[in-house]
């Protein structure tokens, strides 16, 4: 049997260390693809870890290993139903490449990482993300906020798709509720177990967790509001390409506010000159297909302080990461200025 390395060996190595390893188990999985001997490059390592894959006269991919237990299989093969659905409507998603066998997603382990991973597999996009998060965008103001036209569009599309369909019996995914969002068993990790803050830091935290809860407990669940959705509306995730604007990255696809998707898309934006144009166009591009009334617009500073929190906590759970490592201090800053204002509204 062969040995593979510990748990406390992977996660305490170098971070380049630990994606050594992972594009190792990466390499063997592209066995099941028939891409042995394919040419591949780390692209980003976050909760998963994705690799660029050149197969030559085959294609160009992308390779997804996914964090271990993070995502059961049933949630996996869930995410990628959904995606497909998405396609058939018309929504353009990246395109799921089946293994040989012509399953979804496959199970790999390699001796250089501790457990077996989930590795699925994408034709390659081309095109280059809307911006990227906390960074000052590249883009023209008026380039931006055409492309957040079509993201209001997009957006609405997917809520709108996902009321409609049959839901499989054995569908399986997210709620991204006020629970699944920032509580103690929050998706993305639990804020509350962040190492580095002072009590008044944490005391802040806690009376925002606090208000965060009533303000979304008051506005309830009604399907006008709340439902199927991408998950994770980053900019990032928005690749501008020749023939328009695709949504990449279904991994937090679930069950949530509107609001809450929408305040994913410009909670590192509210303090920019890009804002207001953007978040208009925006706006204006989904109430093409979807009603979205001016008292659900109102919610937009609750729920942008949700999702950074439920960011926050995931560079708690995330900080064997350098990224991690970093953006937990640029939140926790962020919400020391702009939460007491929240707070004493």
């Amino acid at each position: 049997m062969t040995q593979h390395i510990t748990k406390k060996q992977f996660y305490a190595a170098e971070e380049n260390d630990q994606i050594a390893g992972l594009a190792a188990l990466a390499k063997k999985s592209l066995d099941a693809y028939g891409l042995a001997g394919a040419d591949i490059t780390k692209l980003a390592y976050r909760e998963n870890m994705t690799f660029a894959i050149d197969a030559g006269s085959k294609g160009k991919f992308a390779l997804r290993v996914h964090q271990s237990g993070y995502r059961t299989d049933a949630q996996v093969q869930s995410e990628l139903n959904f995606m497909e659905y998405l396609s058939g409507e018309g929504i353009l998603t990246p395109e799921l490449i089946r293994a040989n066998n012509n399953q979804s997603f496959i199970i790999t382990e390699h001796a250089n990482v501790p457990e077996p991973r989930q590795c699925d597999l994408f034709r390659w996009i081309d095109g280059a993300p809307l911006r990227q998060f906390f960074e000052p965008p590249s883009r023209s103001i008026e380039e931006t906020a055409r492309h957040y036209a079509q993201a209001g569009q997009l957006t609405a599309a997917i809520y709108n798709a996902g009321e409609k369909w049959s839901i499989p019996n054995n569908f399986s995914r997210l709620d991204w509720d006020a629970a699944g969002i920032f509580g103690e068993k929050a998706h993305l990790g639990d804020f509350r177990k962040i190492k580095n803050a002072t009590d008044r830091q944490r005391g802040l935290l806690n009376d925002l967790a606090t208000k965060l809860d009533e303000e979304l407990t008051a506005f309830g669940k009604a399907s006008d509001r709340y439902g199927l959705c991408q998950g994770d509306l980053l900019p990032e995730n928005l690749m501008v390409c020749a023939d328009g604007l695709r949504v990449i990255d279904f991994d937090d696809a679930g069950n949530s506010w509107i609001m809450f998707e929408i305040a994913t898309a410009f909670c590192d934006l509210t303090e920019s000159e890009y804002f207001h144009p953007c978040f208009s166009t925006f706006v204006n591009g989904f109430r093409e297909l979807r009603e979205l009334p001016d008292e659900h617009l109102a919610m937009l500073p609750t729920f942008v302080f949700a999702r950074l929190l439920s960011y926050l906590g995931h560079t708690v759970s995330r900080d064997h990461l350098e990224i991690a490592q970093e953006g937990q201090q640029i939140l926790l800053h962020s919400l020391e200025r702009t939460a007491p204002d929240y707070l004493a509204s």
